[in-house]
């Protein structure tokens, strides 16, 4: 299969984040940094929002970690292949402490023409927020005949390839879709099942993690690896152009065991 070659383009980019007492300067500047990116990327891909993508962590202590995953997530449509002039300033206020970034990017968008509006589909889990062990279910209704896969992004994972694919795989591997369909399907759910669980080694003090699932459906059956770092996973996808792909992305939380 050939694919269209990406697009690659200089665009500026601009973020902001206020810290203190929760959250630090440093944390802040890197929050910032990632908002920034994300506004390069924007000026190429063009904004594409979701309810899914506003979720952040109830729990106060968590935030900084969550809205970095958050921002990071966001940043799937495009890659940043270099920064030049990146300048940091930091204002410390009274009362309103921020951090700015700003840089200009070398950002390389997806390849092929704007998304196909009749190739989509929808996406819906059994739940948002999970508890430790309990079952994932993924229903999809695509819109056309199309060749699902799916990946689960574990931020909190401490090896450098976050992002696996769930599905197909080797209990189920028929994954092209004619119409509504459940994950596991109803031939796959009879030889196994899918549960989340808490992050091992995560913080003893976050009671709340969050983790995030896309959908990927293609015209064409595609191969993908097991498993991928979160930058490899954007590049592939990047390969594919827009009117031959659809994403869904969803976010849920996982509660800490007791």
């Amino acid at each position: 299969m050939v694919f269209g070659s990406a697009s690659a383009e200089w665009v500026e980019g601009k973020g902001e984040w206020i810290f203190g007492p929760d959250i630090s300067e440093n944390e802040a500047c890197e929050l910032a940094l990632q908002k920034a990116r994300k506004d390069a990327i924007r000026k190429v891909t063009g904004e594409r929002l979701s309810s899914e993508e506003q979720l952040i962590c109830k729990e106060h202590q968590d935030a900084a970690d969550c809205d970095l995953n958050r921002l990071t997530w966001s940043t799937m449509d495009g890659v940043i292949q270099d920064i030049r002039n990146k300048k940091r300033n930091v204002v410390r206020k009274p009362g309103f402490p921020k951090c700015t970034i700003s840089l200009e990017a070398d950002v390389e968008g997806p390849s092929g023409e704007g998304p196909d509006p009749g190739f989509d589909m929808t996406v819906r889990l059994n739940r948002t927020t999970f508890r430790h062990g309990e079952p994932l279910v993924i229903s999809v209704e695509p819109t056309q005949p199309m060749f699902i896969s799916v990946f689960q992004w574990l931020p909190y994972e401490k090896s450098e390839r976050q992002v696996w694919r769930i599905f197909p795989n080797e209990y189920d591997k028929a994954n092209r879709f004619l119409g509504p369909e459940n994950i596991p399907t109803r031939k796959g759910s009879a030889k196994y099942s899918m549960w989340i669980g808490f992050p091992e080694g995560l913080d003893g003090k976050k009671k709340l993690a969050d983790e995030y699932l896309m959908v990927i459906g293609t015209r064409k059956p595609i191969t993908f690896k097991q498993t991928y770092s979160f930058d490899e996973l954007k590049g592939r996808l990047l390969e594919i152009p827009r009117q031959d792909r659809r994403e869904v992305r969803k976010l849920y939380n996982v509660v800490r065991p007791e």
